[in-house]
């Protein structure tokens, strides 16, 4: 956790955040640090590790605060420090994030079914790998890691975030990947997913007790955020990434002076915008196209009353955002892939208004509070681009869940036409809409019964909240977690044991009966010359000292049954 936790605090210090904030920052900062640092670690000769991150964390800090310097010359100035959050609102933002990473971390430890556990995917099978690859490698570059299944290539994109992160843990600490994967899966569930939403929380709504205690706890309560993304796939990396995009957003928000008073001022949010940028984008690109569509929306929405240039700036950005969705050749390869549709697109819009995309278990009581929310937003014109966003993202999944066209086919591109993917989007606004709907409660009780306190009202409606959810959000996040996690599609039991015995039982060097290096590291991805011919029928005759080599281990060993090829 403080990998994902200090380097944030500082650089969000350095850029003057202050109260709350800088805390629910943290994690979106600090991926941003590190898959940064990640980045150019390999460019200075610097094995990835420990010290890459120190290092990239205090170049980070420096660069932030001698932006924040230039741009303290500019209008923004005049507004003033931001002002600090009191101990109450300390406390109540705590006890919310407790209350719902505790629910978080517990409900997917139990569906997990031991920390050693691994959900038997082929998205798995390669996020391991390249962990492992990063740990033993000391590369942990994004720009590199993609050639782990294009041996022959000299580059290759891929976000490799998650799997610094990983290494990190491992290295650090000494567990194995799969120990390193599921803690750090944790994390990002329990801490950085609860935090991101009272960012938001906090940015809309302001320093509200009720709404921001409400906005931790309720953060458990939707399974399809992003807990789905940690099992089904299995796609940690877009997990990752959507638990950090409502903080992005909170930014967003900030720069646009778009919610209540926060405690960073628009330049010290402006001058994180680019650190909150990398941070997505090296978890995974997706999610940063999901944070500029949902930011367009947020502008569009913000702007418009106002009228004046930035309106038009904004409208402008539209048709951009909509080439880079549909048309862009970044997102070429992905828009090949191919989901038909499971469902009607009014059936996939009931779906998101439940809170229940792609079949998954209903948070009942969440779905209510965030209708009561929606409408209380509706009345607020400030945070009505709270709701604009929250329709918006729903009607992106609604159109790839349920339909086959190629309106949807075009909008999908990024998300590899996988609805299971947009599902994950629908906590983003929820959670904070859930939180409003609980302010709104509180308010109305307090009217119902005059001799209330505001804090007792809010209490009260919390503790029925809480005792209303929590049960049923440790229940699903454990059954949504053990969908994938309890499978035993790739490898049983007997042969995991074989796995584990296997140190033991080979001797050391020999590479013909259990070489570390797969032959095809992953399913149909291409492999380098002599891998092929190493998987080719023809094998035996082709690299006859080879051949040769492997006949005469085999005769000399007696636990290998199958002769190779070419032995005769």
């Amino acid at each position: 956790m403080v990998v994902v936790v200090v380097p944030g605090v500082l650089v969000a210090v350095a850029a003057g955040v202050r109260g709350v904030l800088r805390v629910a920052l943290a994690p979106l900062l600090s991926v941003g640090v590190v898959g940064v640092a990640a980045v150019v670690a390999p460019v200075v000769g610097v094995r990835w590790g420990w010290p890459a991150v120190v290092v990239g964390t205090a170049v980070s800090a420096a660069g932030v605060g001698l932006l924040r310097t230039v741009v303290r010359w500019t209008p923004a100035r005049s507004r003033g420090p931001a002002p600090a959050d009191s101990p109450a609102v300390w406390l109540a933002s705590a006890l919310g994030v407790v209350a719902g990473g505790s629910s978080l971390a517990v409900g997917f430890a139990r569906g997990t079914g031991g920390v050693t556990r691994w959900p038997q995917t082929f998205d798995a099978v390669f996020h391991l790998s390249a962990s492992w690859h990063v740990l033993t490698g000391g590369d942990g570059s994004s720009l590199t890691l993609g050639t782990l299944t294009s041996p022959g290539s000299a580059r290759g994109f891929y976000p490799a975030a998650w799997h610094d992160l990983v290494a990190l843990v491992a290295g650090i600490s000494g567990v194995p990947v799969v120990v390193a994967s599921n803690g750090v899966a944790v994390v990002v569930l329990a801490v950085a997913w609860p935090l991101g939403a009272l960012a938001l929380t906090r940015v809309a709504l302001g320093a509200r007790l009720v709404p921001l205690a409400a906005a931790g706890a309720l953060a458990a309560g939707v399974a399809a955020s992003p807990v789905v993304l940690a099992s089904y796939g299995t796609l940690w990396p877009n997990a990752l990434g959507t638990a950090l995009l409502p903080a992005a957003l909170a930014l967003l928000v900030v720069v646009l002076r778009a919610g209540a008073v926060a405690t960073v001022g628009p330049g010290g949010a402006l001058v994180l915008l680019p650190v909150a940028a990398a941070s997505l984008v090296l978890a995974h690109p997706n999610t940063a196209v999901a944070w500029l569509v949902l930011g367009v929306v947020v502008a569009v929405a913000v702007t418009w009353p106002r009228g004046g240039r930035g309106r038009w700036l904004a409208v402008a950005a539209v048709p951009v955002t909509v080439w880079l969705v549909a048309w862009s050749p970044a997102f070429a390869a992905t828009r090949a892939t191919s989901w038909p549709a499971r469902e009607s697109v009014a059936q996939a819009a009931g779906e998101w208004l439940l809170l229940g995309p792609q079949r998954l278990p209903v948070p009942l009581v969440v779905a209510a509070l965030t209708l009561v929310g929606a409408v209380g937003v509706w009345r607020r014109r400030q945070v009505r681009w709270l709701l604009a966003v929250h329709v918006t993202a729903g009607a992106l999944f609604a159109l790839v869940a349920g339909s086959d066209s190629w309106v949807a086919r075009l909008a999908s591109g990024p998300w590899y036409d996988d609805a299971f993917r947009l599902a994950a989007l629908a906590g983003v606004t929820a959670v904070a809409l859930a939180a409003a709907g609980v302010d709104a409660l509180a308010e109305r009780l307090r009217v119902l019964a005059p001799g209330a306190s505001c804090v007792v009202s809010g209490a009260a409606v919390l503790v029925a909240v809480v005792v209303a959810t929590g049960g049923l959000s440790w229940s699903a996040t454990r059954t949504v977690t053990s969908w994938w996690y309890r499978y035993e599609s790739i490898l049983d039991s007997g042969e995991t044991a074989l796995l584990e015995r296997l140190p033991r039982e080979v001797p050391a060097g020999e590479w013909w009966r259990a070489a570390r290096s797969t032959v095809r590291p992953s399913p149909g991805r291409s492999a380098t010359a002599s891998r092929s011919s190493r998987t080719s029928p023809a094998a035996g005759v082709r690299t006859g000292r080879c051949s040769a080599l492997i006949c005469a281990r085999q005769r000399r060993g007696p636990t290998c049954a199958r002769r190779p090829v070419g032995c005769t």
